[in-house]
């Protein structure tokens, strides 16, 4: 019976069409990603300017995203999905009209990240509005695969070939298409009005959203079992925002054309293809915590590795590129299972009542820690260089690895013995 559960939840017309809106959607926004990194980088030959563009991204997340989840709480989820993403369409059509004016492209796609900071929570509240509570769990296996290959799909082949073929503006023109395609398709999603409140609550309209902030935030710092993965997930962030950032310098540093970086990016994305994969057939029996954590330091000691390729194409005069695919489609594989780990951990043990603001708080944070190193990273890399910088960051997350797996274990006998039994894997 469970394996045919994902049979009747891909035929159910309300759950094909959100499935639809996420798969568009997360593969051209990872299309949209790529093209701005090239064009930005070919217009300016800055690291610097590169970190703007991905601020560009992270900046709305960080400052509104813990708030975005209360609102999504409030409102009717299917209008949350229809406006941000009939925004989103026509400011990305402002992209690929916009040409090499970094300026301009940095206006527009803030305003995009503007909307994805409605979009996120809104989807993530939407699923278990529409999915039957028993088929959750293969529902969230579904979008889970679909995040994680997107990055395969659009950030890893149909952008880096796009790019080649016909340039950056064309490809933000198809991600137009996308995400036209996508709106058209919330139109037809069952309304999904705000769960009843108690009576008189409406009175406290002004002070209800920072109350609704405070169980969000609370829902994670009293939870040691939402913190760690919440850990995970933001290290992984980092360190793949700061590969981002820096891979066009990468593919110079190889001797590519930053154009060429699909050398690098392609295994990558196949890596977390196989990766997912991989995890569900071979995960039995591994706790969440030790695939995250193994994952987490995994990533850390391939992106090490990769960053030191360079320096040894150097040393033995020949060219490198073949074993830098074999290491990041190795990485590719430990982020998923890193990813895909941690976010289980989070939806298994997150409070069912809050989840839209608990979604947006996790957004909030896990783009702030992140934010720092990617910032920093454009500067320090044009100062020194890439490899250089890639391979601080890999030390630092080899560290939070570390610290998870030897210091930040579970929680005191007597704490646990206060709380009930939980039956789900940490």
């Amino acid at each position: 019976m469970t394996a045919k559960q994902p049979v009747p939840i891909l035929r159910d017309p309300a759950f094909a069409r959100l499935w639809f809106i996420q798969a568009s959607t997360q593969v051209g926004g990872n299309m949209a990603l790529y093209a701005l990194t090239i064009l930005v980088f070919a217009t300016t030959r800055s690291n610097t300017a590169v970190s703007a563009l991905v601020m560009s991204f992270l900046i709305p997340t960080i400052v509104l995203s813990a708030v975005a989840g209360v609102l999504v709480d409030r409102l009717d989820v299917r209008w949350a999905l229809i406006g941000p993403n009939a925004v989103r369409t026509l400011l990305t059509l402002g992209l690929a009209l916009a040409g090499a004016n970094v300026a301009l492209l940095l206006v527009l796609n803030l305003g995009i990240s503007l909307t994805t900071v409605i979009l996120t929570p809104a989807e993530a509240s939407m699923i278990p509005r529409i999915v039957p509570k028993a088929q959750l769990e293969t529902a969230m296996g579904v979008f889970n695969l679909t995040l994680q290959a997107s990055f395969a799909v659009g950030f890893a082949f149909l952008g880096p070939l796009l790019v080649a073929i016909a340039g950056p503006s064309f490809v933000l023109g198809v991600v137009t298409v996308f995400y036209a395609a996508a709106t058209l398709a919330t139109l037809l999603l069952p309304s999904a009005p705000p769960l009843a409140i108690e009576p008189g609550i409406a009175g406290r309209a002004l002070h209800e959203p920072a109350r609704q902030l405070r169980e969000g935030f609370g829902a994670i710092g009293g939870n040691r079992e939402v913190s760690r993965p919440l850990m995970h997930l933001a290290a992984a962030a980092s360190l793949v925002g700061i590969l981002g950032v820096l891979g066009p310098n990468l593919a110079s540093s190889l001797g590519l054309d930053p154009k060429d970086l699909i050398v690098v990016v392609l295994p990558l994305g196949l890596g977390v293809v196989t990766g997912v994969f991989g995890l569900r057939r071979f995960s039995s029996g591994v706790s969440r915590r030790r695939a995250a954590e193994t994952g987490l330091m995994a990533l850390g000691l391939l992106a090490f590795a990769i960053s030191l390729a360079p320096g040894l194409g150097e040393a033995a005069e020949r060219s490198v590129v073949p074993l830098v695919v074999v290491l990041a489609f190795c990485a590719g594989a430990a982020y998923a299972a890193t990813t895909v780990s941690a976010q289980t951990a989070l939806f298994e043990n997150m409070p069912a009542a809050i989840r839209g603001r608990v979604f947006g708080v996790l957004a909030s944070i896990v783009s702030a820690s992140s934010l720092v190193p990617i910032l920093i990273a454009g500067p320090l890399a044009d100062a020194i260089s890439g490899p250089t910088v890639i391979a601080i960051a890999a030390i630092g997350v080899v560290v939070v690895a570390l610290w998870s797996s030897t210091l930040f274990g579970p929680r005191p006998r007597s704490d646990r013995a206060a709380a009930p039994a939980r039956p789900t894997r940490r």
